[in-house]
């Protein structure tokens, strides 16, 4: 099922409106795939070189300090080298509307990766921070101390889960909803499909810099643990899982806008 071909439906709601519609004309400019990606390029590049800088400063400050350090800074090159491996892979093509089999394959291996690494570096982690010291840490210029190398890993995390989020339009991500639905049914119209997908995003927001706190402290249970342990790849999935579905969500908001008696 994952890795069969999606049939793809011409569905664009443009057509269904008439030519003297306000809303015509933008749904169609959200049907045009965009030439130039200036924020998604500034972004994805824009962090990821910072992470390599982060990463150089890190070792150049750590490097044989202790075995606990050298661990930790092998466990981070590794993490950074499959997160510059994966943006390339993936930059600049249409991972986020799941179509294509081998994107989404692609996708499969990353994200499964993408959580090893973020059990193995949480894994080694101790000792608490407060909200205050977390973003310092992120700034290596102004300090690198025992939890550089987990900030790095969220910034790092953060370039990927921008990567994936490539889309030439929003009509693609709609499509994509539009053709999952349509195969596997279960909804009315992609409206409500999207509606449905709506609630996790804000979950997923609302949690984002808890995760992120999560990440540099301690766990008081298992769960707690658990949670921590996949803190840094649910930190780098949300962000195209929540691209998607709210780019989705304005396309269908238009048209409902548009069609509204």
């Amino acid at each position: 099922m994952f890795f069969k071909k999606y049939i793809v439906h011409e569905n664009k709601l443009s057509e269904q409106l008439s030519d003297d519609s306000l809303y015509k004309k933008k749904l169609i400019q959200m049907e045009t795939p965009a030439k130039t990606h200036p924020i998604y390029t500034g972004l994805v590049l824009g962090l990821l070189v910072y992470s390599w800088i982060f990463f150089i400063v890190l070792f150049y400050k750590q490097i044989n300090q202790s075995a606990l350090y050298n661990l930790k800074l092998t466990i981070s090159f590794g993490c950074i080298i499959f997160v510059s491996l994966s943006i390339w892979i993936c930059y600049k093509k249409d991972y986020l509307i799941g179509i294509n089999p081998t994107y989404r394959r692609n996708s499969y291996i990353i994200f499964a990766l993408a959580a090893l690494f973020s059990v193995l570096i949480e894994a080694t982690d101790s000792g608490k921070a407060t909200k205050t010291e977390i973003i310092e840490t992120f700034f290596f210029f102004y300090t690198i101390n025992p939890k550089s190398y987990i900030a790095l890993a969220i910034i790092s995390y953060v370039a990927l889960g921008v990567a994936l989020s490539y889309y030439s339009c929003p009509y693609e991500l709609y499509r994509g909803f539009y053709s999952v639905n349509r195969i596997y049914g279960g909804y009315p119209n992609e409206s409500k499909f999207i509606n449905k997908c709506i609630l996790p995003c804000y979950i997923f927001l609302l949690a984002f810099f808890p995760l992120i706190y999560k990440a540099f402290n301690p766990a008081k249970d298992s769960f707690a643990f658990n949670i921590k342990l996949f803190s840094l790849w649910a930190i780098g999935g949300t962000i195209p899982i929540c691209t998607a579905t709210f780019l989705g969500k304005k396309y269908c908001k238009y048209f409902e806008k548009a069609t509204k008696p």
